[in-house]
């Protein structure tokens, strides 16, 4: 039985009086609480130690008390001191950090150069420090770095991945515990090249270390916004780099821009040695005394989240109508440069007759009114084509990026949408005209997609036939399921088009089920997609979410075709609301 541990403020833990909660993720709950006038960050384990704890939360956290006990540096969180909970589980009483996450000190500080070359110089010094006592942290991120207000000071926090020399290993899957998008690409290649080999294990080096610090970097350098949800370029594919930062950010220094493109190359020989190489190119951009060091890495204009539109004001609703146009002409650009080819003469045609039909059913609007590329707008964003190193295309059988193979530790949750009665809605979107100008571009280009909502019918991936039959499934069996495991069965989720999750039976199945697929069986690769077309029972639209790998108790992963189909019982901007315990079903295709 999986044991939750979930303290609202005013209880203690092990004396601490709990303050509020900062986080909490699949493997730990992490609290603010104080005790003396001391305030510290205590992270707890969500399972006891004998708890029949099958994700060995326990186990994890005490791995994690190894590892900061080692470490030492004023970059590093530290380590306050550790105990049990009053109900047995384990914690950790760490520094408090009293700061900006990485993407939040972006937005809020709008940086310059020099400044964000500061901040990742301190942090290839921790890593080169950390890595000089074996260990590797195995989940940089930008949610795992903390500036902390007082100083500015980068602070590397969450170690619940981290790893050290003859640490047991306590995943079963491929690849070790992070987060899909901050994955080398060689992870995805390793992958692929053993799905076959049940037992096959990626060995974690520093060169993936490097390149999740350049993934940082490159967030950094060419997103206004990145603490927004939304789908972005894959940096990762093993077949294909990402768009160079200063296509992107024209600001972006060349040296710099050469540096980021180094660190996420696809061959790790021709990325910065070790952390120790990484430290010196970055301190010595660092003192470069160039005028372009000192610009603003992005304009303060571009990072403000802009006011929801007022629908007795035409003109600005057309704000983005310009930087949406060039961020669909930089998407082009960076496939046409990244595949070193030409379009051919009817696809230009077509983008150009689509962007002339967007610019004729629309009324011009002035230059200086422009929404920076990535804002928040009732106009879904135009998503490049999915070239994920996970996509069903090369690697058939594994979840789309940016699904978390195995996040543990991670503190971060998704918040729902925002309450639809907060404004009126306008019956039609501002970009509504300019999206179906730039469709017919599109379709007949040939290759160009838009956002997808509906989804494309689709075949199983390679095995799950014969992993039904040998699981003794029916094709249309039906099965009890938690559709995201990070939320109780009983609640209400909002799930957003795009989203990845995992599912999870549940106790109390009924016994047929129970013999087949038994409570804490996991459905993992669950891409969501969210249908705005009303059914047949009045539900404004449905859920679909489509799981490509199962994982029984006790047993590896395989690869299988589960679907949950079910209406919505709300709709917003992409979201849908819709209850966590449902059902799907086990089948070989599906048709929508």
């Amino acid at each position: 039985m999986r044991t939750l541990l979930r303290l609202p403020s005013g209880l203690f833990i092990d004396g601490w009086h709990v303050l509020k909660e900062l986080g909490n993720g699949g493997f730990a709950v992490v609290y603010l609480v104080e005790k003396n006038g001391l305030r510290r960050a205590v992270k707890v384990a969500r399972h006891r130690q004998a708890s029949g704890d099958d994700k060995q939360t326990h186990a994890r956290l005490k791995r994690e008390l190894t590892v900061l006990s080692m470490l030492d540096h004023p970059n590093i969180v530290a380590l306050c001191g550790h105990g049990y909970a009053e109900a047995g589980n384990f914690y950790l009483a760490l520094e408090y950090v009293d700061g900006w996450t990485l993407d939040e000190w972006k937005e809020r500080k709008h940086p310059t150069f020099h400044e964000i070359l500061r901040v990742f110089v301190k942090i290839a010094t921790a890593l080169a420090y950390m890595h000089s006592r074996g260990i590797l942290h195995r989940d940089l991120k930008l949610a795992n770095v903390v500036i902390r207000k007082s100083d500015c000071e980068p602070v590397i926090i969450d170690f619940g991945c981290a790893t050290y020399e003859q640490a047991a290993d306590l995943t079963e899957s491929g690849l070790p515990p992070g987060t899909d998008r901050f994955r080398a690409p060689e992870q995805f290649t390793y992958l692929r090249e053993h799905r076959e080999e049940h037992r096959a294990k990626y060995a974690f080096q520093v060169a993936d270390e490097i390149f999740a610090v350049g993934a940082m970097l490159y967030e950094l350098l060419t997103d206004p916004r990145p603490t927004e949800e939304r789908p972005r370029e894959t940096l990762n594919s093993p077949f294909d780099p990402p768009t160079p930062p200063r296509a992107r950010n024209p600001r972006v220094p060349e040296a710099l821009g050469d540096l980021v493109e180094s660190m996420l190359s696809r061959d790790p020989a021709d990325r910065p040695v070790d952390t120790d190489a990484l430290h010196r190119e970055l301190a010595e951009l660092e003192a470069h005394p160039g005028a372009d060091y000192q610009a603003l890495a992005h304009p303060p204009s571009e990072q403000r989240r802009p006011e929801r539109p007022n629908v007795d004001e035409p003109v600005e609703q057309d704000a983005g109508r310009w930087s949406k146009l060039r961020a669909l002409g930089g998407r082009v650009g960076a496939v046409v440069r990244r595949s070193g080819k030409r379009l051919a003469v009817g696809a230009v045609a077509a983008v150009v007759l689509g962007v002339a039909a967007a610019l004729w059913l629309r009324p011009q609007t002035p230059e200086s009114v422009v929404e920076p590329i990535g804002a928040t707008s009732p106009t879904p964003p135009i998503s490049a084509p999915d070239m994920s190193p996970l996509a069903p295309a090369p690697v058939v059988g594994t979840l789309p990026t940016p699904a978390p193979v195995s996040e543990e530790g991670s503190t971060v949750k998704t918040s729902p949408p925002e309450d639809p009665k907060e404004a009126p809605r306008q019956k039609t979107s501002p970009g509504s005209d300019m999206r179906k100008a730039v469709a017919v571009g599109c379709a007949l280009a040939a290759g160009c997609t838009g956002v997808q909502l509906k989804p494309d019918p689709f075949t199983c991936p390679e095995g799950a036939v014969a992993t039904r039959k040998e699981l003794h499934w029916g094709d249309r069996d039906r099965f009890s399921v938690v559709l995201d495991d990070r939320y109780d069965r009983e609640a209400d989720v909002w799930l957003r088009a795009g989203d990845t999750v995992v599912g999870v039976v549940p106790e109390g199945v009924t016994p047929s089920q129970a013999k087949v697929a038994p409570p804490g069986t996991r459905f993992l690769g669950g891409k969501v997609y969210v249908w705005p077309e009303k059914t047949a029972s009045g539900r404004p639209g449905r859920v679909v979410v489509k799981y490509e790998r199962v994982k029984l108790p006790r047993q590896d992963e395989v690869p299988v075709c589960f679907v949950v189909d079910v209406g919505a019982r709300e709709l917003k901007d992409g979201a849908a609301k819709t209850a966590n315990g449902n059902a799907g079903f086990v089948t070989d295709d599906w048709r929508p």
